[in-house]
């Protein structure tokens, strides 16, 4: 790939994140994921709070609850370990952690606290989760949000639904001494935790499990933005090919930092009323948003992706589609080079631009920085 690369003056722009030597004594990470869990469960209510709740009923009032989470009071615990199948290599353990929080509900009558109606619910999850978890390491736990609610309408007898979300995440961690070679990097995602559990031997020193963390990052990165009048192709099932010409809005960023997860690709086509192909009537407006992204190809300057997405035309429903884009990064700006196509069960769009016959194109690839095997 060439070295001399050419700024891109869009609305999105490509974040370096370059690789450098490091030497540092610091708490290495052995495994990292984060867990969401949701619950609806019904909360008893202490019979002194229930006889003023059925006071206030009785005289014709409204009931109304809030619940909200006690500071101070997020804990996690780790249960057990016990060894994971042998296929996920040295160093996997099935952990069982809980974690711990309580909320304070609270009643009113008629929009007014009433007085000695709040009282401390306890909720606890328990989760079963596969970790690289080597002797010598230990496990940082943490709860970053928890989110509450009463549903009132679920009101059982003596008891109140509680609607609670809890994000937390584990690290399994150790302090070590290291000349590294350093970038940032996420947690991964959780490995379902099969049914069998063969014994799986432990070793005496702590190992990194890279069969699944650190992810891999991208083998390159790529930008291209245009906004601006163009013609399309656009052919629907059974139907002739038409080449409407609008105003389109297309961004595109792809491996952002080198990471698959910050890539996004929005697409936003106003076809031009009398414009096109004279003999069709129909609009041929529509919005797309890529939702998946598979790891790009790359060669020289080009870089290709597929991935999904859902496609909405302005006169029709949403549809799943999925996409192929080639972006072409030019040895000059005039050379730059996209290539959009979108296929739904009923519909194929195609969008080819280039800088000459589409000014204010921009496109930019760059190659990535890995590590070596």
């Amino acid at each position: 790939m060439k070295k001399d690369i050419k700024p891109i003056q869009g609305r999105q722009q490509l974040s370096p994140n370059p690789i450098g030597p490091e030497c540092i004594r610091v708490t290495k990470v052995y495994d990292w994921v984060v867990l969401t869990n949701r619950d609806r469960s019904n909360v008893m209510i202490p019979n002194d709070i229930l006889a003023q709740i059925e006071a206030c009923r009785e005289k014709g009032n409204v009931i109304s609850a809030t619940c909200s989470e006690v500071k101070g009071s997020r804990s996690c615990d780790l249960i057990s370990t016990r060894e994971a199948p042998q296929e996920f290599g040295p160093s996997t353990q099935i952990v069982t952690m809980a974690f711990h929080v309580q909320i304070a509900i609270q009643f009113y009558c008629n929009k007014k606290p009433i007085s000695g109606c709040r009282f401390i619910a306890p909720v606890t999850f328990v989760d079963d989760v596969l970790l690289c978890f080597p002797e010598g390491t230990e496990i940082n736990c943490n709860i970053f949000d928890v989110q509450t609610s009463v549903i009132l309408n679920q009101m059982i007898g003596n008891t109140v639904m509680v609607d609670v979300l809890m994000c937390k995440d584990i690290q399994v961690e150790a302090e070590v001494k290291l000349e590294v070679e350093a970038k940032f990097c996420g947690p991964r995602e959780i490995i379902p935790i099969p049914a069998d559990e063969p014994v799986c031997t432990r070793p005496a020193f702590p190992l990194q499990c890279p069969a699944f963390f650190p992810p891999l990052n991208c083998l390159c990165q790529g930008a291209g933005n245009f906004e601006g009048e163009a013609i399309i192709s656009y052919t629907e099932l059974g139907g002739e090919t038409v080449t409407p010409t609008g105003n389109l809005d297309l961004t595109a960023l792809i491996c952002d930092s080198c990471n698959l997860a910050a890539s996004n690709l929005t697409v936003r086509f106003i076809e031009v009323p009398g414009a096109g192909t004279p003999e069709d009537e129909l609009d041929q407006s529509f919005r797309f948003v890529a939702n998946d992204f598979n790891q790009p190809t790359c060669e020289d300057d080009t870089m290709t992706v597929t991935g999904t997405g859902v496609f909405t035309p302005d006169e029709g429903a949403p549809e799943n589609a999925v996409f192929s884009l080639v972006m072409t990064d030019g040895a000059t700006p005039d050379a730059d080079a996209l290539t959009l196509v979108i296929t739904t069960a009923s519909t194929t769009v195609t969008i080819s631009l280039n800088a000459t016959d589409n000014e204010g194109l921009e496109v930019e690839v760059e190659e990535c920085q890995r590590f070596e095997p």
